[in-house]
């Protein structure tokens, strides 16, 4: 696996391959995204369903003894988009991130390894996935770009969209990233029909599913 290059593709996915998406903060989102995997980060007062992983990856900093600026472990001092485009704070974060690349890409591979499911068929079909051409970019990629699976929080109606809800839904047939890919729209469109209608995630599917087709083409 060459994690450099699969987070490369993902920085691509994330960011357009452009920095000044390192720090951003979504359309219709309360928390801005940050890194080449656009981890979230809750300002204070903020609770949300999904799973915020960029204290996780200032954690994984300290872990490998880089310096961080003492802000960075705590909530995130943004209320607004606004505030954080005004902010100093923004570009100094970016400046880190730039530095840190090939540390989110090591974090990014960790994660996955940290969630391997211990249930027997969808262990099965990640391995399935695991030992397919160019399969370590599908799993982390699409770990990064909608979790686990594994928070109880993000479910809409009892019904999850992560990495273990793409797996659950494979049956072991056919080609493995024809498969993977055909359950990873699946997931994602019973998240959209599950959703608040005011979030309006629907506008957001055809990205989503633009996303996905890069599956078939990497190797």
């Amino acid at each position: 696996m060459d994690i450099k290059t699969i987070a490369q593709k993902i920085y691509q996915n994330e960011c357009a391959s452009n920095p000044k998406y390192l720090v951003h903060w979504n359309k219709g989102e309360n928390f801005p995204s940050v890194g080449i995997g656009h981890f979230i980060w809750y300002p204070k007062g903020v609770e949300e369903r999904f799973e915020e992983s960029f204290p996780l990856f200032v954690n994984y900093l300290l872990y490998h003894d880089k310096e961080v600026p003492a802000w960075l472990k705590g909530d995130a001092p943004w209320a607004s988009k606004a505030q954080m485009q005004e902010s100093p704070k923004a570009k100094e974060l970016k400046e880190l991130l730039l530095e840190t690349m090939d540390l989110q890409a090591d974090f990014m591979a960790e994660r996955l390894n940290a969630i391997v499911p211990q249930n027997a068929q969808i262990k099965k079909q990640f391995e399935r996935v695991v030992q397919s051409e160019g399969g370590y970019y599908l799993l982390i990629d699409y770990l990064n770009f909608k979790g686990s699976g594994l928070n109880p929080k993000e479910r809409y109606h009892g019904q999850g969209w992560g990495l273990v809800q793409v797996l659950g839904c494979m049956q072991g047939r056919g080609d493995v990233k024809d498969e993977f890919t055909i359950c990873a729209k699946k997931v994602l469109q019973l998240r959209v029909k599950n959703s608040p209608k005011e979030r309006g995630e629907k506008r957001w599917l055809r990205g989503w599913f633009n996303r996905i087709k890069t599956y078939n083409n990497y190797k």
